[in-house]
């Protein structure tokens, strides 16, 4: 049986990752024990008969080593750059000090490749680490990475900078709901359990090749449309302004690589996705 590790435990991949194991367990993956370091204290309810879950309240900036381990996902995401690139560093340095046998994935993000404004920052922050993490792989290491795209899971809702869940908000508060964008945008969710099962998938394929994955839902839908269909499971009125410009905005991944090579699938569709987390 095997140990997994994750840097970054309080952020939406961390939880979603806590919340998956509580339900479903990770025996699939054959692993028995969880392990969440953050910054951030984290008080999430633990099952039990489920694996074995232990918390660690630590910054990796200041730790002086990490514990033996056999996978390891690296989900820092603080949003700070300078933050972000040192948190990265101390990890490769602590992680050379582990067996090479230890399998790595880095959480990076789909705004590499361009296509979301106001996410250039953000986009060179993700694209240094990857580079840091490749470099890794060929030293021998055994890393992947996965390029995040957007999700949809009970923790988005205590998210309020995202479209999806200002929409479930409003609506389960029997609100209007309201959409008024300057463009015409398109984005898919994909559901938190299938992220899940991605991502713990394509960590235990790691090699010193460095593969990497885009991991996400490619079912595209408009923001405009996406909020009817809120409005029509959780019965609460939409109040649409219409676009001002032509101009379309996509956020869609491409995610036949990891289909194809690891038979990776959609157990989710948006609406069934919704309706999991409204019930």
């Amino acid at each position: 049986m095997k140990t997994l590790t994750i840097i970054g435990g309080s952020g939406f991949v961390g939880k979603s990752l806590i919340d998956f194991s509580n339900k479903m367990g990770l025996l699939q993956w054959k692993i028995n024990e969880l392990i969440c370091i953050s910054r951030k204290k984290i008080s999430l309810k633990r099952k039990r008969n489920t694996t074995k879950i232990k918390y660690i309240k630590a910054d990796i900036k200041k730790m002086k080593k990490l514990n033996k381990t056999d996978l390891i996902i690296f989900a820092v995401n603080s949003n700070n750059k300078a933050n972000d690139i040192k948190a990265a560093k101390k990890f490769i340095l602590l992680v050379k000090r582990l067996s090479k046998k230890t399998k790595i994935l880095f959480t990076s993000s789909g705004a590499i490749y361009g296509k979301v404004k106001n996410k250039r920052k953000y986009a060179e922050t993700k694209k240094i680490i990857e580079n840091m993490f490749i470099n890794l792989g060929l030293n021998g290491y055994n890393v992947s990475i996965v390029r995040m795209f957007t999700f949809i899971g009970k923790r988005i809702l205590d998210e309020k900078n995202y479209a999806i869940s200002q929409f479930i908000n409003s609506g389960l508060r029997k609100k209007p709901i309201k959409v008024n964008t300057k463009s015409k945008i398109y984005r898919s969710y994909m559901h938190a359990d299938d992220m899940v099962r991605w991502i713990l998938t394509i960590l235990s394929k790691s090699s010193s090749k460095c593969p990497i994955y885009n991991v996400g839902s490619n079912e595209s839908i408009s923001i405009q449309n996406l909020a009817k269909l809120v409005g029509q499971i959780l019965k609460t009125s939409v109040k649409i302004k219409k676009p001002n410009n032509k101009k379309i905005e996509r956020y869609i991944p491409i995610i036949k690589k990891a289909q194809k090579e690891l038979n990776l699938k959609l157990n989710y569709n948006l609406r069934t996705a919704l309706h999991s987390i409204i019930k």
